[in-house]
Order: structure tokens, then sequence, then C-alpha cells
């Protein structure tokens, strides 16, 4: 019978040590994954707040332009512009708020003429409706920081980030990930950071 001699350098890996590679290799990645989905989330925040900036100039363009601000983003000719998320960036013009019972059309700057009686829901924009349907999806009403009062009084423009959903108030966690434009462009960023 021949003997083959024993050379240590053919021989494989065993079971042991293959298992002690993927526990380290499992480990690496149990570490890397979420920082690198981490930074992609602070990319697509990042590009959702430029892309906002942007569309903030396409609405000046057209306000310049036509000496008031458009009904929806189509109008402006940014309709088409969907988030980092897939979602259509949300816009409401403040400004061509009416309010019921007051008797007035749109335009910038609501209903005119109306009564002494009414004036006062000017300052209740829960009461206010978009005399144009607002635009992209839009519910019609201004968007509220922790105080309930509207963070815009031009227009709003906003995404609704990672989640897709979006409620009126800023504190609600359904709004925590919008990125939002705020203090009449002064902010945009993060809605939980406002």
């Amino acid at each position: 019978m021949a003997h083959v001699p024993f050379d240590r350098r053919q021989q494989g890996f065993t079971i042991i040590e293959l298992m002690i590679a993927m526990a380290i290799v499992g480990a690496l990645a149990g570490l890397a994954i979420p920082n690198y989905l981490g930074f992609l989330d602070k990319a697509r925040v990042a590009r959702a707040i430029a892309e906002i900036r942007y569309i903030e100039r396409v609405i000046d363009s057209y306000e310049a332009a036509y000496d008031t601000l458009p009904n929806s983003l189509a109008d402006a000719g940014a309709g088409e512009m969907v988030d980092p998320w897939g979602n259509p960036y949300e816009y409401l013009n403040i400004a061509a708020l009416t309010l019921p019972g007051n008797g007035g059309g749109g335009g910038n700057g609501g209903g005119g003429g109306g009564s002494k009686k009414n004036a006062w829901l000017w300052l209740l924009p829960d009461e206010a409706y978009a005399g144009q349907g607002g635009g992209n999806g839009s519910k019609g009403k201004p968007r509220k920081e922790r105080f309930l009062h509207p963070i815009n009084s031009d227009y709003d423009l906003y995404s609704m980030g990672k989640d897709g959903e979006s409620v009126e108030p800023l504190t609600a966690q359904k709004s925590h990930d919008d990125v939002i434009r705020a203090n009449d462009g002064s902010f945009v960023g993060l809605a939980i950071e406002f």
C-alpha cells in the first residue's frame, strides 16, 4: 500500500475556523450596515433640503414674473418633482387662503370687504381653506409649530419624509421626519429640528 505524505499546506479550513471567520464578518457587517443606512438617510434629507431651496427659487421667479404666488407647484413648473423617498412635494399658497363667511374671494390676502364682525376669523387658521385647492394633495391647512401657530405666512412647502405621512402640527409623530420650509424660508430642515 502506497503511503501518501501528509502536507499541512494542502489541508483546508476546519469547520471551527470557518465559523470564527463568519462570526467576525457578521459582527463587522452588524456595525457597518446601520451606519451606512444612517448615512443614506442624512444624504436624502440633504437632497430634500437642496430641492426645497430650488423650488423656493422657482416660486420666487414665478412671483416676480406674475406678481402673485402660484396656486400649485405645477403652475410654477415644479409639479413633477418628487422627494428622495418618491413622494411629491407638498405646497400650499397661504396668501390665497379665504375664510368662510367672509364673502371675499381668493387672491393675495384672502377675502376682502367682509364685515367687521368676521374680521376676527383671520386669527383662526383652522377655519381657513385654500381658495384654489392648495396643490399636490395638500389638505388646504397651514403647517403649525408646537404652539399651533402657522410656520409660514406666504406659503408652505415640504416633503413628507421617509414615512410618506404627515399631519398639520409639527409636534405629531408622523411629522417628525418631514423636511419643511419654515419662517418664510429662513429655515429649511427636519421638522423635529425646528
